[in-house]
């Protein structure tokens, strides 16, 4: 309690959040080279603020707004003029990021996270031009992996005046766990690229309440009593009071790969050149993840694809090679002519991402200069491989735990030399990766004059040629897109039609035969329908002609 504040009545829940996706909450970093930090106590552990945490709750408590007044008494206010306004009655420690569930004596996790155990996320904008990486575009974060556990605590103090009582308090906590449970607040940044899904553990949930408004009730919390204890149903007494809860439309994709699907990974191996992308399950074991920021991309290039398409608009073609540039300088609102500083370039590529407002409303702004700039309201989660891949067997294929050759005629510890005297994977893990799906691929570049393979131009690829995916899902705040929401959702449609009929390919080297992908299922669950349907009910049902109207009226409208 704090001193000095009347305090009748208190709730306290203690538990864990699990991460199910990466999780990046930013830090201070003294090297603005260095990839974007993840924040640190000052013991240099990992950890969510509770200014973090107390920003999401009260977010997802507010709705779709306006907050009413039993909010700001509850979570604090201050006024925009004079003096005036509270503290907030909810108080939410720093989550310290945790490997296991245990804590010692004092409450605190006894296996912190190791910051050397962080993931790195590479970002790259591709430009529509050039199809190459966009100059001044690159960029990566530290993420704290999937699997680890945040530890929670939150309590909310009860002066029991009028409305703002004891009762409406601890309904609200039960509220916030319960959604904290069923995965529905996000934490961190890149929510909108599917980091920051935490989901509440039921089996270490402790939920306290205490009273100290009478000599017995202080008595039970003096000695522990167990009767304090509650279960989170019970604390549901009565209505929250809270605003509405947001729209949202949900969207699940069943597919499957017709060649190898892939991102880039982080680094190289000593031995195989290219590896996939790998993110944790558990702490000994890695799978296949394909990035919400790779799959978000690949559906906004074919959305603004879909767009100048339907407008005829210059800068359409598929080809974005073809375009010249002085075409692309105006279709992008700048100047970007060939031999052109690398700023120009780069604000030219902001600018042609920001131009079309139903891009802009469903996937977010790129520039902080735009007049309605606003998070996209399209969220693309991570799609893992089916595949579980033990660390040690992904550490020997990486070449981490064996020293490289000191020439070429030696064999590293953990492979050997083919008949080339090249490093090569031994045949044992050569199996067992075929057995997971991935095979080694060896590609090799021809020397245009002689005919022969070129010297040192000889390259591997691990590819995931046989591996089953989980269901791309998507989800659309339809609150957030408030006026745009009929034309982008007509946008939405026509993509995932594309989608469903091959034209857009996924993950990385898409111009080399990867990337082809056969859709066997998709569903929309959320307005404007009134249950789960599939693509082609949705397009042919009569929920589709006022979204067919806006499109065709928002077409007429001109675009900067």
């Amino acid at each position: 309690m704090r001193v000095g504040r009347h305090v009748v009545s208190r709730v306290r829940a203690r538990g864990w959040l699990r991460t199910e996706s990466p999780l990046h909450v930013g830090g201070l970093s003294g090297d603005p080279t260095e990839p974007l930090p993840i924040a640190l106590d000052g013991l240099g552990r990992v950890h969510v603020p509770g200014t973090t945490l107390a920003g999401v709750l009260r977010s997802w408590c507010r709705g779709i707004g306006p907050e009413p007044d039993s909010l700001r008494e509850m979570w604090g206010s201050v006024p925009e003029r004079g003096d005036g306004g509270r503290a907030s009655r909810v108080i939410v420690a720093d989550a310290l990021v945790a490997t296991t569930c245990r804590v010692d004596e004092h409450g605190l996790p006894v296996t912190p996270l190791d910051p050397a155990l962080l993931e790195f996320r590479p970002f790259v904008g591709i430009d529509r031009a050039t199809g190459a990486a966009a100059p001044e575009f690159l960029y990566g974060r530290a993420v704290v992996p999937a699997g680890c556990y945040l530890r929670l605590e939150i309590d909310i103090e009860s002066a029991e005046l009028g409305e703002h009582s004891a009762e409406l308090d601890q309904t609200r906590m039960a509220a916030l766990l319960e959604a904290l449970g069923r995965g529905e607040i996000r934490l961190g940044a890149a929510t909108g690229r599917g980091l920051g899904s935490v989901r509440l553990l039921d089996d270490s949930l402790d939920v306290v309440v205490d009273r100290f408004d009478s000599p017995e009730g202080l008595l039970a919390v003096l000695r522990d009593d167990p009767a304090r204890r509650r279960s989170v149903r019970s604390l549901r007494t009565g209505d929250t009071r809270l605003p509405d809860r947001r729209e949202v439309l949900e969207v699940s994709i069943s597919w499957r790969p017709l060649a190898p699907v892939m991102v880039r990974g982080t680094s190289n191996g000593l031995i195989v050149d290219t590896l996939p992308l790998t993110t944790r399950v558990d702490r000994r074991h890695l799978t296949l993840v394909l990035p919400g920021s790779s799959l978000k991309g690949a559906l906004r290039s074919h959305a603004e694809f879909v767009e100048l398409t339907a407008r005829n608009a210059p800068g359409s073609r598929s080809d974005g090679a073809e375009t010249p540039s002085g075409e692309h300088a105006r279709t992008s609102g700048e100047k970007s002519a060939p031999g052109g500083s690398v700023a120009a370039h780069s604000a030219a590529f902001r600018a042609r991402l920001d131009r079309l407002p139903a891009v802009r409303a469903l996937f977010g702004a790129a520039r902080d200069d735009v007049a309605d700039r606003r998070a996209g309201a399209l969220r693309v989660e991570e799609c893992q491989a089916e595949v579980t891949i033990p660390d040690a067997l992904w550490r020997s294929v990486a070449g981490i735990d064996s020293a490289p050759p000191a020439d070429a005629e030696d064999a590293p510890a953990g492979g050997h030399a083919d008949d080339g005297g090249r490093r090569a994977l031994p045949e044992g893990l050569l199996d067992r990766l075929e057995g997971m799906g991935m095979a080694q691929a060896d590609h090799v570049a021809l020397d245009r004059w002689t005919g022969g393979a070129a010297d040192g131009r000889l390259f591997h690829v691990l590819e995931p040629h046989a591996v089953d995916w989980a269901p791309i899902r998507l989800s659309v705040d339809l609150t957030r897109l408030g006026d745009d929401r009929d034309h982008a959702l007509a946008l939405l449609l026509l993509t995932l039609r594309d989608l469903a009929a091959g034209r857009i390919s996924l993950g990385a080297l898409v111009n080399r035969g990867f990337g082809d992908i056969d859709v066997r299922a998709i569903t929309l669950t959320g307005r404007p329908w009134t249950k789960p349907v599939t693509l082609p009910e949705a397009l042919a049902g009569q929920e589709v002609e006022p979204i067919a109207r806006a499109w065709a009226h928002y077409l007429t409208q001109e675009v900067p």
